[in-house]
């Protein structure tokens, strides 16, 4: 059942895919990527960043074969129903464990930098019980605020960022291209964590008003998003040098540290950066979350999704603590991306592509 508010433009879906995207990967890429690469890493980010966009325009022409329906549906349709449901319910424990993962990464940081004597249970909730209200108010509301957040975010990160530029050394971004090209080919894989969110083309096209330009969209906001990935990549290496950026746990944050603003009324730059990120991290949540109760819906045939919101609550609460620290929370990520997000991400859309394709084919000759 569809409500007024379950309908949105492709350019809005394009923002909720920039604000999924820059959740909590960007805290950690250049770490991940220089460990990876060395001074290398912004070649590994661009190949990233072509498949990524080959992926969502592939993303793209497959759901538009299929108006007003989510990957539930026509996964359905391709694989049968058996199967279809197996893989559906595959896509609503990523969702999940997905959301999880964030909201463990915003208890950790907040605890770490800004509230250090409450309990990360308390963040955690509280940050669960104020998305739960954006989840039951529909897609419409999630994309409105994405489209209010990410250019704020987005341009305020930016600006204090400024004052360090003349201080960055560049030669830390040397020697170029001597990294050999299997080993560049094998890195790529670890920016996957990084543009997690691009599949919910999958799920959303279903409320867009206009799908043919959701490649348009789609691929604008994944150069975006690898733009300000760039960004942060090359100041992170340029301030820290290879070493240091290996070393810090989330170097996109200590950035922000040595910033040092002219006539700045702001002592805590670091807190005031975090409070910002909050805002980012709230709506990637958001949207993930959106995406499970809609699964969750769509598997059990409900009328509505936000009947599953206040359920799913707890059950991402409870992953959530699963980690029994950061160190062990990122190992965790790192399995969910060479898997589970492998797969949604890559293998599912390319299979899916194909069968609709054999598919119409044989149609097409019965036709005949």
């Amino acid at each position: 059942m569809e409500r007024n508010n379950d309908k949105i433009s492709s350019f809005q879906l394009g923002v909720v895919l920039a604000v999924t995207m820059v959740g909590v990967g960007i805290l950690t890429l250049p770490r991940s990527i220089t460990e990876a690469v060395g001074p290398d890493g912004w070649i590994v980010l661009f190949i990233a960043a072509l498949i990524e966009v080959a992926i969502a325009i592939g993303m793209a022409k497959l759901v538009e074969k299929f108006p007003k329906k989510t990957v539930v549906e026509f996964e359905n349709i391709l694989l049968g129903k058996f199967l279809g449901s197996i893989i559906s319910i595959g896509f609503f424990i990523y969702c999940i464990t997905l959301s999880a993962i964030e909201v463990r990464v915003f208890g950790e940081l907040i605890k770490e930098y800004l509230l250090l004597n409450t309990p990360i249970e308390v963040l955690m909730i509280t940050l669960l019980l104020t998305a739960v209200y954006l989840v039951r108010s529909g897609i419409e509301p999630i994309a409105r605020m994405a489209q209010i957040i990410f250019p704020v975010v987005t341009i305020i990160a930016i600006v204090i960022i400024l004052p360090v530029l003349p201080e960055l050394d560049f030669t830390n971004l040397l020697p170029v291209l001597k990294t050999p090209i299997v080993k560049i080919i094998k890195a790529v894989p670890i920016i996957l964590f990084s543009f997690m969110g691009i599949e919910m083309i999958l799920l959303f096209s279903k409320f867009v008003l206009d799908p043919p330009n959701i490649k348009k969209h789609a691929s604008l906001a994944i150069g975006m998003v690898s733009a300000i990935y760039m960004f942060i990549l090359i100041v992170a290496v340029s301030r820290f040098g290879l070493i240091e950026t290996t070393h810090v746990i989330w170097p996109a944050l200590e950035i922000f540290k040595t910033v040092d603003l002219p006539g700045a009324f702001i002592e805590n730059i670091e807190a005031f950066i975090i409070a910002i990120w909050m805002l980012s991290v709230f709506m990637t949540l958001a949207v993930l979350y959106f995406g499970a109760s809609l699964i969750a819906s769509e598997l059990l045939k409900s009328k509505e999704q936000n009947y599953f919101a206040l359920p799913i609550l707890l059950i991402i609460y409870f992953i959530a603590l699963i980690p029994d620290n950061i160190a062990q929370t990122y190992d965790y990520i790192e399995i969910f991306s060479n898997y589970l997000a492998s797969f949604y991400i890559v293998i599912l859309p390319i299979f899916l592509f194909i069968i609709s394709v054999f598919k119409k084919r044989k149609g097409g000759k019965k036709g005949a």
